[in-house]
């Protein structure tokens, strides 16, 4: 998050702070801290400290893991529960926020007490100080940029020789009034500045030919505006991004409380009402798809190393069945010497005979054991020749398990990276066992119901016109249906406003629509093999797998839908009929 894009946040929280007063503090991850308040205006601030992507904003959003708490949480607890918000501030230059609140704790140089959150990528903090602004403990150590040593007051990280931005605001500087300048300069010289607003700065200096300190002045009143509305700016569409999860990508998001026309042409834009909405928006999808992934990695690592040692496994096959197969010839050698004419209890070094096998005959020379008579060469390939055959097909069954087994651990990690919402994670992860061998599976069953060949055989199913038709029979086989089973564009069913079985129709092919065939039947399959199946007509909704997604600890079988379509059909049994 850039210095401007703290600053709008700033000026969006500052009037929602009057009278704040903490109620509680969550550590919610590692480096993430969430103060809960008293405020209906302000519920939460989140603090997340993470490098390189620190950020402050108004959220109580967790995810689904337990952090265990740390011993700074004991310290923010112990000094800051109850305590009231005196003031707030927001240096112009730096990426810091200070809090000052009045404590309940009942000593006088405690009394007042500041909590400084320093928002610098490479090295984000919280700084803890007392009525004299000594620091009394901080999350990580204090960065040598500070210039103090211990028992000395609170210094803000030092900037060297750069403008600040306070002094920009209040006179001109004729050091700022040169043209020409690229971004470096411009960020090596002023402090606050990061690259994506020294290249709006320069963008609009070029356009309106003023110079630099109007135009830093201008994005000073646009950012600390809280009335405009703030925008996200990707390479790529937010929404894309989001759908393949991009966390790459998404990370390079920038943050503005003003409109960068330096992005117009080189940036997709998603608007906010403020920059605050923004902020929430885009550090909580980061924060939770990032710890999803994490989450994920472990189990990943070890399908990958499961799916390395199956290939070079393979490759061994591979060599060991051309071997089998050249031992092939040997057969053919055999009957060609035994046709030779030559005497077989005569020893020879090597035998020319005359190779029937060809497209046009010829002579072909064959080199023998010498110390072995002509006899014991031809039993000699022989029998070469039927070790090999027997090798071939063990060889041919070894090869043929390394690759089915190669080819389920490939679904398995597709499955596994397609996961980008932690309501599926749980809802798959609870069935995750490992093997003795370390390779993970699921319980009972193979893991994520692999290609729907091995899962559909538990599931009441039927093939309509080239679809495959699945149908739970319990809460917990709809769960495993749905979230283990089902591919993100396999469609969905189930019936509307009662209880029931879900549906999957199988769609290899990634299709937007079922046959309209297809459709009736697989509604009338959900409508029957429900609390509804003695109704006349009952409505069914349906859709993709990938818009369907459990809540947070519904009981099993209960699953929410983004967007659905509706059909009213006659509850039918085909199942019957196959």
């Amino acid at each position: 998050m850039e210095n401007f894009a703290l600053i709008g946040i700033a000026e969006n929280l500052r009037p929602l702070m009057d009278g704040l007063i903490i109620r509680r503090i969550i550590q919610h991850q590692p480096h993430g801290f969430i103060l809960q308040t008293r405020s209906a205006k302000l519920p939460a601030i989140k603090l997340v400290m993470n490098a390189p992507s620190p950020a402050v904003y108004p959220s109580e959003a967790r995810p689904p893991l337990e952090s265990s708490g740390s011993d700074f949480l004991m310290v923010l607890r112990k000094h800051f529960t109850s305590a009231e918000l005196l003031e707030f501030r927001k240096p112009l230059s730096d990426r810091v926020l200070e809090f000052v609140f009045k404590t309940a704790v009942p000593s006088k140089e405690l009394e007042t007490m500041s909590l400084v959150l320093e928002l610098i990528p490479n090295a984000p903090n919280i700084v803890l100080l007392d009525v004299e602004r000594r620091v009394l403990a901080s999350l990580n150590t204090i960065s040598p940029q500070h210039g103090i040593g211990e028992y000395e007051p609170y210094a803000l990280p030092q900037s060297g020789d750069k403008v600040a931005l306070e002094r920009i605001v209040a006179e001109d500087l004729p050091e700022l009034q040169e043209t020409g300048n690229d971004r470096e300069w411009l960020m090596r010289h002023v402090a606050g500045l990061g690259p994506a607003f020294a290249d709006e700065i320069l963008f609009r200096q070029k356009k309106t030919g003023q110079s630099l300190t109007q135009e830093i002045r201008s994005l000073i009143q646009q950012a600390q505006t809280p009335a405009h509305a703030a925008r996200i700016y990707t390479e790529k569409p937010l929404g894309h991004l989001l759908e393949q999860n991009d966390l790459r990508a998404l990370g390079k998001a920038i943050l503005s409380p003003i409109e960068l026309l330096s992005l117009e042409r080189t940036h997709s834009a998603r608007e906010f009402p403020k920059i605050a909405d923004a902020a929430r928006f885009y550090f909580d999808e980061l924060e939770t798809r990032t710890l999803l992934e994490q989450e994920k990695l472990p189990l990943l690592r070890d399908l990958r190393t499961a799916a390395k040692r199956l290939a070079e496994r393979e490759k061994r096959l591979v060599r060991e069945q051309t071997g089998h197969e050249d031992a092939e010839k040997l057969n053919k050698t055999g009957q060609l010497l035994t046709t030779s004419g030559k005497k077989l209890d005569q020893r020879y070094d090597e035998v020319t005979v005359t190779d029937y096998f060809q497209d046009q005959p010829g002579d072909l020379r064959i080199e023998l054991d010498g110390a072995l008579t002509l006899r014991e060469n031809i039993d000699k390939l022989f029998k070469r020749h039927q070790k090999a055959g027997r090798g071939k097909q063990v060889v041919a069954r070894q090869l043929s398990g390394v690759r089915s087994r190669g080819a389920a651990i490939a679904e398995q990690l597709r499955r596994l990276q397609a996961i980008k919402d932690w309501d599926t994670w749980l809802a798959i992860s609870e069935g995750i066992v490992k093997e003795k061998g370390g390779t993970p599976v699921s319980a009972p069953g193979p893991m994520l119901g692999i290609g729907g060949v091995a899962g559909a055989r538990r599931y009441r199913t039927i093939n309509v016109e080239g679809y495959e038709i699945l149908v739970g029979r319990s809460s917990r086989e709809n769960d495993e249906l749905t979230f283990r089973v089902a591919n993100a564009d396999d469609f969905w069913m189930h019936v509307g406003d009662y209880s029931g079985s879900h549906v999957v129709v199988r769609n290899p092919a990634k299709a937007r629509m079922m046959p309209d065939n297809v459709l009736m039947r697989a509604a009338q399959l959900a409508a029957f093999f429900s609390q509804a199946r003695n109704s006349s007509k009952v409505e069914v909704h349906y859709t993709q797998r990938k818009y369907v997604s459990k809540p947070r600890r519904a009981k099993a079988g209960l699953v929410k839908l983004t967007e659905f379509k509706s059909i009213s059909v006659e509850p039918k049994n085909w199942l019957e009929n196959t």
